[in-house]
């Protein structure tokens, strides 16, 4: 969305314009400290002019670190990620964008992480070079270059033991007990299952509709016994809403990782998807 002024009174309770917008691949929310319209406009525009004057224009020449500082203001990384562009940039940092092969970028994570694996190399270098030259090249600044990964083996995802999911199920009941049923049995991620609203389920039919968003599309699969006979247990009147009480999957990790602890075993909601698989699509 493009820098605009926002009226007072519309956002937060400002009391004058505000500037709101994108510009250079930056988002901006400036007050223009006035509730004239006129003189809005105008600081509107000097702030517009003072971006674009700070910004390289795209013929210029301009090294990774330059690219850099502008990947980072837009896409405001979080501590981990800056870590890891901070020390990708301390070594490509002084060259020029148009001077940037993939052999060098291939040298550069050899000499960052020397005897690192392929995919360690790939997250902590490539993936980070790779974001800042194609962020450069959509603005202009660079031809495109494609970013080879290092060929490395798929992960290969843990099913959790039997044994663990029996104490958990033991030492859980209600909602929660539900929800690992939930997990190892219908196969969903857990974004998916907190998602879950009662009208979603028809228990006559024994199905369940939601949106599988990686799709994107609306898949209905069975309701396996396991599941089936906790949800009867529900009364009607409390049918209503989510079927589950947590809007996050942070509000879940707070009372299951504790657990896990306390039991001594190793359980995450995606291990349990791996026992059960998803169901059938019908």
């Amino acid at each position: 969305m493009p820098l605009k002024l926002i009226p007072p009174g519309t956002r937060k309770g400002n009391k004058f314009y505000l500037i709101l917008g994108m510009e250079a691949g930056t988002q901006y929310e400036v007050s223009t400290r006035t509730a004239d319209k006129r003189l809005a406009q105008r600081r509107l525009v000097e702030l517009r002019e003072k971006i674009l004057a700070a910004v390289p224009p795209a013929a210029k020449r301009i090294t990774f670190a330059q690219a850099a500082e502008l990947y980072s203001a837009f896409r405001r990384p979080k501590p981990p990620e800056q870590k890891r562009l901070d020390k990708v940039v301390g070594e490509l940092g002084r060259r020029l964008l148009s001077d940037i092969t993939h052999a060098g970028l291939v040298a550069a994570a050899n000499r960052l992480f020397p005897g690192a694996a392929p995919s360690s190399l790939n997250r902590n270098c490539l993936d980070v070079a790779a974001a800042v030259l194609h962020y450069a090249a959509a603005n202009g600044y660079c031809d495109w270059l494609r970013v080879k990964k290092f060929k490395a083996p798929r992960p290969q995802a843990r099913a959790v033991q039997p044994e663990a999911m029996e104490q958990l199920l033991a030492a859980t009941t209600g909602r929660r007990r539900l929800l690992l049923l939930w997990l190892h049995h219908q196969g969903m991620r857990i974004s998916q299952t907190i998602g879950v609203q009662w009208e979603q389920l028809d228990l006559d039919e024994g199905v369940v509709r939601f949106y599988d968003a990686k799709g994107p599309r609306w898949r209905t699969i069975p309701l396996q016994d396991e599941v089936m006979d906790p949800l009867r247990e529900v009364p009607e009147k409390k049918r209503i809403g989510r079927v589950f009480p947590w809007s996050t999957r942070q509000n879940v990790y707070r009372w299951l990782r504790p657990l896990v602890h306390e039991l001594g075993v190793t359980f995450t909601p995606h291990m349990a998807r791996q026992c059960a698989g998803e169901g059938a699509e019908r």
